[in-house]
């Protein structure tokens, strides 16, 4: 899976991972008798051949045997199918999501009929995308059986395929499906799951063509790779009818989701197996040139800071003060956040009560800096989006208030599961579809998520409610700071009642990720994260003594510059 350089290092330091998904088993083929030699796909759990019905075997036996043959490593529905009647089995195809379990309770319910309840369930569309609990975290499968040849057989096969939670934690592996925003103006990543295996580049174009704003239907061959890690992907004819535009569009899209299956390098379209000529001429192209509509790639690789007093820009051969007038010494702050593509800088009061506003060059008088916001409790470390936003929240004692400046205009915006709410740190994701907030005095250390609906040109429409994330782990305690560290994930710095201080990645739809349990803690003197969703740049923290740590690769926190208050990744 690919994760940014926080969860890579971090990997070493939590306790046992679990991945979840969902996607189309293979359907056909033999049963095999021995483990395949990929190793390197399929040695993270047990070969594992389940049996067929046994003669004789009983309603509820036929059930359980159904479902035990869905866990065949590698994965495959072909041993599932036995235990299905003549007609399900050439009809049945669980191609409407997935039901991930921690238990099944099989019982009778008449001489026909097999009630299965899965406890701890979770469910995942058709993509793989994870939709969260069911109902009381608990799925009903009605299975309704028939006689043929003397023996009970499955006649109504569920559509979703029902998984035990162990199997998703050594089978299904996350990745990334890339969709344009409604402005068309970025890609928003989405985290699906998908069994490990042959088909995962066909799965991910799959998921692609399936969602919002596809420029073609589906597949027509599916996705083959040849020895030179070209991949051709098999469109129908409407692929022949595209514009140069959406043409160019598709392959960027294709490229970002490609190029985390390991071996391929190029791309080449076809439709009806003939190919597409590319806009620039080409019959393939480079996944790693399409650059454009970036969610997560830096706009600058230095951090900004909180210095002796003004702000600073810190690189490994010490700091330079900013220019415009937050460069100078005179102003009070205690947060920062920095535009690269606005050449802006906005920065909270020491007292929490006022946003300031400045460029970070020019003149550096005083009268340079605008104060949008004034008359504020407690303003929390800002944050910019690539439409020009700057986002602002008021950790007021009543409940949170959330600010979008825009053009130097404020304006209050009701943001649902976060607006009246205690929080304690907030982030926007690079891709500007996300407010994040850490809610402060809950039972449990979770997050809660509010979707950016925009309208064309990026303007802010409306903020719906994404969803509570529930931070995995036990006794984490309260959540200090929060910050993007991957495309669909958020890295989280959480201080137990004893303590005790904890850094881990979580995946922002909710989903279990590739972590789970309580990760090692951290040095109990951190108090920031300087985090970025941009894979190149290193993992940071402040700590409470003023040193900017970065995160290297055995593991440690290294000291990397001093006389820090607060710092950050420039927006």
């Amino acid at each position: 899976m690919t994760r940014t350089r926080l969860a890579a290092l971090l990997a070493g330091l939590l306790a046992a991972a679990v991945a979840a998904g969902c996607s189309t088993l293979p359907v056909t083929g033999p049963v095999h008798t021995r483990a395949d030699e990929d190793t390197n796909s399929l040695n993270q759990a047990p070969y594992f051949a389940p049996p067929g019905p046994t003669p004789g075997a009983s309603t509820t036996a036929i059930v359980n045997g159904f479902l035990l043959a869905i866990q065949a490593n590698p994965p495959s529905t072909a041993v599932a199918r036995s235990f299905l009647s003549d007609a399900a089995r050439t009809t049945w195809k669980p191609v409407q999501g997935t039901i991930v379990y921690d238990g099944a309770d099989v019982e009778e319910d008449g001489s026909q009929r097999v009630d299965v309840r899965l406890s701890g369930s979770h469910l995942l569309d058709q993509r793989g995308a994870w939709l969260g609990a069911s109902a009381g975290s608990t799925s009903r499968l009605p299975f309704v059986l028939t006689q043929e040849h003397g023996e009970w057989r499955i006649a109504n096969p569920p559509t979703s395929l029902p998984v035990p939670t162990s199997y998703f934690r050594s089978l299904y592996v996350p990745y990334t499906l890339y969709f344009y925003d409604r402005t068309g103006s970025v890609l928003v990543p989405t985290r699906i799951y998908l069994p490990r295996g042959e088909q995962i580049a066909s799965n991910l174009v799959r998921g692609l063509l399936d969602g919002p704003g596809a420029a073609v239907a589906g597949l027509d061959s599916g996705v083959t790779t040849n020895a030179d890690g070209i991949a051709e992907v098999g469109l129908g004819p409407e692929a022949q009818r595209l514009t140069p535009p959406d043409l160019h569009r598709l392959i960027v899209q294709l490229s970002w989701t490609l190029r985390q299956v390991p071996g391929i390098t190029r791309l080449r379209v076809t439709a009806d197996g003939v190919p597409v000529p590319l806009p620039d001429g080409q019959s393939d192209v480079s996944l790693t040139e399409r650059l454009e509509y970036d969610p997560v790639t830096a706009p600058a690789r230095e951090v900004v800071a909180i210095s002796e007093g003004r702000v600073q820009r810190i690189e490994r051969q010490g700091a330079t003060p900013v220019g415009g007038p937050l460069g100078q010494p005179g102003f009070a702050l205690r947060s920062v956040a920095q535009s690269v593509e606005r050449g802006e800088l906005a920065a909270v009061a020491g007292n929490g009560s006022q946003l300031y506003v400045a460029r970070d060059r020019g003149a550096t008088g005083a009268t340079r800096v605008q104060t949008p916001i004034t008359g504020a409790e407690n303003l929390l470390r800002p944050a910019y989006d690539r439409f020009g936003g700057l986002w602002a929240v008021d950790a007021a004692r009543g409940g949170a208030v959330v600010h979008l400046v825009t053009a130097g205009t404020d304006r209050v915006v009701r943001v649902p599961g976060i607006s009246g709410r205690r929080i304690s740190a907030f982030t926007v994701t690079r891709d500007g579809a996300r407010l994040v907030a850490g809610i402060a005095g809950s039972s449990s250390t979770s997050l809660a998520v509010a979707e950016v609906v925009r309208a064309e040109r990026g303007r802010v429409a409306r903020v719906v409610e994404g969803g509570r994330v529930t931070v995995p782990g036990s006794n984490l305690g309260s959540i200090v700071d929060v910050g993007q560290d991957g495309p669909t994930t958020a890295a989280v710095l959480t201080l137990s009642d004893s303590g005790t201080r904890h850094v881990l990645s979580v995946e922002l739809d909710g989903s279990p990720g590739d972590q789970i349990g309580t990760p090692d803690p951290v040095p109990d003197h951190l108090v920031a994260l300087v985090v970025s969703p941009d894979p190149s740049l290193p993992a940071r923290a402040v700590a409470a003594d003023g040193r900017l740590l970065e995160l290297t690769g055995s593991g440690q926190w290294a000291r990397i510059a001093s006389d820090v208050l607060t710092a950050t990744y420039a927006q």
